[in-house]
């Protein structure tokens, strides 16, 4: 959007975010570009392992999406890039909800700050029509069926169709595409690239539905875009405005259509009761879906086919990979041993951390037992700066000790990740390379701990 509005100007700008080559993005930002868009994962990565690239001429931080950016995950890198930029700035923030949380962010990042508000922030326009499909518990089974009659029927063009995951999104896609229907998906499995080009086929009209989870819910805006369809009902207000909000923008007209189970009415109540919302009641006939469900029961077969299909594909694309990553190494293990190890501002073991607390943010409603909350998470990074750096004091064999002992720990749990990943039980015994791992392991402790080591 950005080089579109600057294509008749001086001003040059380019993306920065992950899943696209490093090496590329590091001479577009050498090349001094006057805007540059960034997620803050990717940029830090560029600021601590990019040679002559830095901040020191920056002049304005816009953060957009603000309180998605306070998430977790996200906010521990807002702080650390707020840490890197000059203290003599302009900062901006941007949010369609501006939450109490918001203010966290504020004070880490502004000084003097001046609040601006164009909209309430539940408030919709007036030219969005919005709409109820009451899926009922004898018909939950057909919520597929009720979707693909809406599509066929009634919704034709410019559809935005939001699921809850991204098996449920690849599904659909693979039904609408076996009942004769253009349409892409867009979700987290897919590749940074892969999700590029599924936005363009939808931007162009070459495809006439978008299935997406809320990765496309927010910071997308496509021009033209006639209806938003919660096949999934979404978790909370927030989100159920940031998904209705990709249509009837710019005073034009546009419809939501929401799938209501009976397990969704409460917040369905909560959504009509905060956003102040007039939903409409859609009754979509008996004989379109009926018709729907046989045909899906038809293609049942050549679903399965589909999908166990791309399930060995990509196992062998993955296999192949892997291949040319160990040739790659070979042929230039030389020049690959010789480049610096790229560095991180948190440790392996805060980044599980952080990304556990972002799973409960996600998650949030749902059961959360076992996983962190962000106040622990914050602790616990501290605490692990503190031990860090209370190691730093110690006599060299005592602080070569409690290394190899959290090189096991950490040895130990990837092996348990592993099998928990192949829905395996633990092996009962323990193979021979295992053992010889191990007694290697114990041995180069020892050595360590031996006198004159």
């Amino acid at each position: 959007m950005v080089e579109k509005l600057a294509q008749f100007t001086d001003i040059r700008c380019c993306l920065i975010v992950g899943g696209l080559s490093t090496k590329i993005q590091e001479v577009a930002l050498r090349s001094m570009p006057d805007i540059v868009v960034a997620t803050p994962g990717r940029i830090i990565d560029h600021l601590r392992n990019s040679l002559s690239v830095g901040l020191e001429d920056l002049a304005v931080v816009i953060l957009d999406e603000a309180d998605r950016l306070l998430e977790l995950g996200f906010s521990a890198e807002i702080q650390e890039l707020i840490r890197m930029c000059p203290k003599r700035r302009q900062t901006m923030l941007f949010s369609a909800t501006m939450t109490e949380e918001i203010d966290e962010l504020v004070k880490l990042s502004l000084n003097k700050p001046v609040r601006l508000e164009a909209d309430p922030s539940l408030k919709r326009p007036a030219t969005l029509t919005e709409e109820v499909v009451r899926i009922r518990r004898a018909r939950e089974s057909n919520q597929e069926a009720v979707l693909l009659a809406l599509c066929l029927k009634t919704f034709k063009r410019s559809v935005i169709i939001f699921s809850g995951t991204k098996q449920s999104a690849h599904r659909l896609k693979i039904i609408f595409g076996l009942s004769g229907m253009k349409a892409a998906e867009l979700h987290g499995n897919l590749t940074q690239a892969q999700r590029l080009e599924a936005l363009e086929l939808f931007k162009k009209k070459e495809v006439d539905f978008l299935i997406a989870t809320d990765v496309a819910a927010r910071g997308i805006d496509i021009v033209g875009v006639q209806t938003v369809i919660n096949f999934a009902c979404p978790r909370d207000v927030k989100t159920y405005l940031h998904r209705v909000g990709r249509t009837a923008r710019a005073g034009r007209e546009g419809y939501a259509v929401t799938f209501v189970t009976d397990d969704d009415r409460c917040l369905l109540k909560a959504i009509a009761k905060k956003a102040g919302s007039q939903l409409k009641s859609r009754i979509v006939a008996e004989k379109p879906v009926a018709e729907c469900a046989r045909l899906i029961e038809q293609l049942e077969g050549q679903i399965s086919i589909i999908i166990r299909e791309e399930r060995v594909e990509r196992e062998a694309r993955k296999a192949e990979m892997e291949i040319a990553k160990a040739e790659n190494m070979i042929a230039h293990k030389d020049e690959i041993y010789s480049r610096p190890k790229r560095t991180w501002f948190a440790t392996e073991r805060e980044k599980k951390l952080l990304a556990a607390a972002a799973k409960e943010s996600l998650d949030h409603g749902k059961s959360t037992s076992g996983v962190i909350s962000a106040k622990k998470a914050e602790d616990l990074r501290l605490k692990e700066k503190r031990r860090r750096e209370h190691e730093k004091n110690l006599p060299r064999k005592k602080r070569r000790r409690l290394e190899a002992q959290r090189e096991m720990l950490e040895d130990e749990d990837d092996e348990k990740t592993k099998e928990n990943d192949r829905g395996k039980q633990p092996m009962k015994g323990q193979s021979l390379v295992d053992a010889a791992y191990r007694k290697a392991k114990s041995l180069k402790a020892a050595s360590k701990r031996a006198p004159g080591a």
